[in-house]
């Protein structure tokens, strides 16, 4: 019984600490299991100029690029990859019109970013029950996105393209 006291605030820090003050990204926070239980959305990547001076803006986190995590992700560019994470925007609501961004100056590609996924750590560690459901699976074809390498972002306001870093390179082979 201890053992289960003193875990109990090691498991919260953890989550809120995912969550935590910085405005950006948390790619630490751990997926949860729920976030697997919304089908993935099978599409497509489309060129897309995000403007130069885009201000960054809300909160988000890629949790696993097929299966993987980290600052560099590499994968095959022949594969069907499935990205997990969550999005928020400044007003720590799921963002409408969000853009998934693969982004490398001047040969960007961006797909629309459904969410949907049940996040709670999310709500409960930003204070917004409004992000319960600010997961996302997005299922793309790579073969469409030349070789090179990409900066992983949402942009949460396409007029602005005000955008979050997820903090995420992935490297297409």
């Amino acid at each position: 019984m201890k053992k289960m006291i003193l875990m109990a605030p090691a498991i919260a820090a953890v989550l809120i600490a995912g969550c935590g003050a910085d405005p950006q990204t948390s790619a630490d926070t751990a997926p949860p299991a729920a976030a697997a239980a919304v089908p993935a959305v099978d599409v497509v990547p489309a060129p897309y100029a995000m403007a130069a001076d885009a201000p960054t803006s809300g909160y988000c986190a890629l949790d696993s690029a097929n299966g993987q995590r980290g600052e560099v992700v590499t994968l095959p560019g022949s594969d069907v990859a499935v990205f997990g994470g969550w999005a928020a925007d400044a007003e720590k609501q799921v963002p409408e019109g969000a853009l998934f961004v693969f982004g490398n100056g001047a040969d960007s590609h961006a797909v629309p970013l459904v969410a949907g996924a049940n996040r709670p750590d999310v709500a409960a560690a930003l204070g917004s029950e409004a992000l319960a459901q600010a997961g996302f699976n997005l299922r793309l074809d790579l073969a469409g996105i030349p070789a090179g390498s990409y900066d992983l972002s949402v942009v949460t306001d396409p007029a602005t393209s005000a955008h979050c870093d997820l903090r995420t390179r992935l490297v297409i082979e």
